[in-house]
């Protein structure tokens, strides 16, 4: 009797694998050689988590997700905004076949989806199809263009105090970003860290305000991983992370 071939991860494969999108404008010119190709907001959050697994004695490797992340249209016009929504659409896709590919060549790896800004709403739109998959571990959005406040995510920043707070610009346009509209699968938003603050114009839309202050792009461009406060993102991202390595694999 012909017995069906079984999955084996290749050597090189690490107990975490970290897939990271970078936000708008972060892959552009020498942008792309630094920091990994991921932004300054996602790979900081990785080297955070490197840190706490390997002294877990846990091994981690990374890889960006391979898309133009475009800048946003300062000057408007219709040509623009499509332009970075093609961004958005090339990224998603990217971020997915990358999944795919990794998943298949180390199929007992655990997997942690990440980006900022852009780079969220990539990520964000994968999650809608990744519920039942057990190698996804975890996920990390930090101000997300399709934020839900609806959303069963693990919410931080500080529209998490405010219930109802921070619906993304892409939710709010819906019709032009090409946006999922429905929540994520709880079982997803459970593995999912949110992270928003009032005021950030992508990931807490106010649809009143005609011109964005100065005021608000600081808020938006102030992200960065934390060990106290709004901003300890790596503590519960560790935490998902680590209660997926110690579960057992699911029988098959």
């Amino acid at each position: 009797m012909a017995v069906a071939p079984t999955a084996t991860a290749e050597p090189a494969c690490a107990d975490v694998h970290w897939i990271g999108a970078a936000g708008s404008g972060q892959r552009d010119g020498a942008q792309l050689a630094a920091n990994a190709g991921m932004g300054d907001v996602v790979y900081a959050s990785y080297q955070q988590l490197n840190s706490a697994l390997t002294a877990s004695g846990r091994t981690m490797t990374a890889e960006a997700v391979q898309y133009p992340a475009a800048p946003v249209p300062l000057a408007g016009g219709l040509g623009g905004w499509m332009n970075f929504m093609d961004s958005v659409e090339d990224g998603t896709e990217a971020a997915a076949e990358q999944l795919e590919a990794f998943t298949a060549r180390c199929p007992q790896t655990k997997v942690v989806l990440a980006g900022y800004s852009q780079g969220a709403m990539v990520i964000h739109r994968n999650l809608h199809d990744l519920a039942d998959n057990p190698q996804v571990a975890a996920a990390l959005l930090v101000a997300d263009g399709d934020r839900l406040p609806a959303d069963t995510t693990i919410n931080l920043g500080s529209t998490a105090a405010l219930p109802g707070a921070g619906k993304g610009v892409a939710q709010e346009h819906s019709f032009l970003a090409s946006t999922d509209t429905s929540p994520l699968d709880p079982l997803m938003g459970a593995r999912t860290v949110s992270v928003c603050d009032v005021g950030d114009p992508v990931c807490d839309y106010d649809p009143q305000v005609e011109e964005i202050p100065a005021s608000s792009i600081a808020i938006h461009t102030a992200y960065e991983p934390a060990t106290s406060g709004p901003h300890a993102w790596g503590a519960p991202l560790y935490q998902l992370v680590m209660n997926s390595v110690a579960a057992p694999a699911p029988s098959i």
